[in-house]
């Protein structure tokens, strides 16, 4: 391994993207507090009471229907149950499978996966309900055409003096589809890939005038800090525990062969800065410090070497941007083109897609994942007790693992599992109002499965990986902690499976979410808005791929959440609706022995 060269670059753009993203983590902090929390898992709970839990009761049924028993050609809508099941599928197995539940683990520990499935469960009845709903009170064009979702049913259920709910509903779904449904899939998925598929770097230099008389810093296997100070010393330095910035400026200035004790000193004048590495291996590094408030923005990850060193250069520096945002360009601008190719043929399209995508993506990476469990079949008992223990006992910090409360387990299990099942937001609703049927029930019935699909089954296959090979006590988040695990388990192709996953996973819910904007721009603006909306779509996908994680993260979790509140009033507010449909259609003798 050759380290070239290392310095430091005024970044006041990636300034002003820290403090925006540390405004939306508060901003969702206070959305996702425990009142949201308990008004998701609670509606699942008081609709599980009132049905007489429809998801135990009525399961056997709702399979049947999937597999076409009840199927009519000849009634109204556009796509069969099974396309309505997987366009609503493939909006939901997305990223949340692979990187939400990696940070669920990442911030609240094994027992937030506990909570995931209580979520789910009860979900699964919140699914019920909207998709009941959207069906019973969806619109039927004169060209056959359906629109329908949270919005018809707020305003043709609740009446027309709650049209501003109605509003207010599209309007926070409208600005969702370009956070969970976009931005979010786009960006994990550029993060996997180039995480696992670094190539060359391009490079252009310029000369260097930031650090007096060569003095610089490199970084080497992850923790080491290879420091030239002004002297020509070549000195490394540990900083697996330097937390700050500071704590790392005393690690080096108060090192025994730094005589100079001034290493850091021009690094430290700089407002902000960019730290880069270059790796003659084609595997090129580089980490964002703000030496004002001392924060490390970005975490950094290194190949190792043999430990050679050669003699720093002190003539050039690398430009601003690296190898990685090349690569994060052009598979943003891939999925973009991909997407939009299929977005221009409406929900007819998509659900022909959807059906063919969602197996072959859900088969390839639950293979995988079982792979991995069953080769450590030891250590499963193992993981499930870590998981039923720290769902009501504090985690302790290990490893890279910060540690977790209780309230941090259920918070962030809950949060993750509706970020990835959508029960309660009022998106796939909108999607089953599609589907060919005069039986509202039945549509609701199939919805049902969603969260039983995605969050019980594809997340736990997830999470089971990720505590079994250990890397759950790791300091990485988000998709990289998924792909570390299942490299853990089947070294190399592990984060192959990864990769292709979240590509698919991601393709598949950009798709399916830019018709739920559709149908919100349609109620909003009229058809007229369709088309503008599908061009910022394609275009935000793009912008998702390159900026920022945690900043997409976060503005993710605000638009979900600012769905999921106008939408749980309405369910609520008829679930007279849905109790009356439900007992009417169960109460016919031929559906009672089917």
């Amino acid at each position: 391994m050759k380290i070239t060269t290392i310095n430091t670059l005024p970044l006041m753009n990636f300034t002003a993207m820290g403090e925006a993203t540390e405004f939306l983590g508060k901003i969702a902090g206070y959305i996702w507090s425990m009142p949201l929390v308990i008004l998701l898992v609670g509606t699942g709970v008081y609709f599980s009471i009132r049905l007489v839990f429809p998801q135990f009761r009525r399961f056997g049924h709702a399979i049947a229907i999937c597999r076409g028993k009840y199927d009519n050609p000849g009634d109204p809508g556009e796509i069969t149950h099974f396309q309505a099941l997987c366009a609503a599928l493939s909006a939901t197995v997305g990223v949340g499978n692979i990187a939400g539940v990696a940070t669920a683990l990442h911030a609240g520990g094994p027992g937030a996966i506990f909570w995931m499935w209580v979520s789910a469960l009860f979900g699964m009845v919140t699914k019920y309900a909207e998709c009941t709903l959207s069906q019973k009170y969806r619109v039927i064009h004169s060209d056959g055409t359906i629109s329908g979702g949270p919005m018809y049913y707020i305003e043709r259920g609740m009446g027309g003096r709650y049209k501003w709910l109605a509003i207010l509903f599209a309007g926070c779904g409208l600005i969702a589809t370009f956070g969970g449904g976009n931005m979010v899939q786009s960006n994990s998925m550029t993060i996997a890939f180039t995480d696992q598929f670094a190539l060359q770097k391009y490079y252009t230099y310029t000369p260097l005038s930031r650090l007096n008389n060569g003095a610089g810093i490199s970084i080497l296997e992850g923790t080491d800090f290879i420091i030239k100070t002004r002297d020509g010393k070549v000195i490394g330095i540990d900083i697996s525990r330097a937390g700050t910035v500071g704590d790392l400026l005393n690690a080096v200035n108060n090192h025994p062969e730094n005589s100079s004790n001034s290493v850091y000193a021009d690094l430290a004048a700089d407002n902000n800065s960019i730290e880069f590495t270059d790796f003659t291996d084609g595997r090129h590094e580089f980490t964002l410090v703000s030496p004002n408030d001392g924060k490390l923005i970005e975490e950094l990850g290194f190949v190792k070497g043999d430990g050679s060193i050669n003699k720093l250069s002190d003539s050039k520096i690398s430009t601003v941007i690296p190898e990685k945002f090349f690569l994060k360009a052009i598979l943003g601008l891939a999925i973009s083109i991909t997407v939009g190719m299929v977005i221009i043929g409406g929900i007819k399209r998509i659900g022909k897609v959807a059906s063919r995508l969602v197996p072959v993506m859900s088969l390839i990476y639950v293979t995988g994942a079982l792979f991995i469990i069953f080769w450590n079949y030891d250590r499963i008992l193992d993981s499930f007790y870590l998981i039923f223990k720290h769902a009501f006992t504090p985690t302790a910090a290990t490893g890279g693992f910060a540690g977790a409360t209780v309230l941090y387990a259920v918070t962030w299990g809950v949060r993750r599992a509706a970020f990835s099942n959508e029960a309660g937001f009022g998106s796939a609703p909108i999607a089953h109002a599609a589907a060919k049927t005069k039986e509202p029930v039945r549509e609701g019935l199939v919805a049902l499965m969603e969260p039983l699909v995605d969050t019980l089954v594809i997340c736990t296959m997830t999470a089971l990986v990720i505590i079994i090979t250990g890397e759950w006590t790791g300091k990485a988040d988000s998709s990289v902690l998924t792909k570390n695990a299942f490299n853990a388990g089947i070294p190399y192709f592990g984060g192959v499976i990864v990769a292709i996953g979240l590509l698919l996973f991601a393709i598949s819910t950009a798709i399916s979410w830019s018709y739920y904007g559709d149908r919100c721009a349609e109620y909003l603006f009229g058809s007229r808005a369709i088309r503008p909306y599908r061009w910022l779509y394609v275009i935000s996908l793009f912008v998702g791929a390159v900026v920022q994680l945690e900043f997409v993260w976060n503005f993710s979790d605000i638009t979900l959440g600012l769905m999921a509140l106008p939408n749980l009033i309405a369910i609520v507010a008829l679930s007279g609706v849905v109790v009356s449909l439900t007992k009417d259609y169960f109460s016919r003798k031929h559906i009672r022995t089917n």
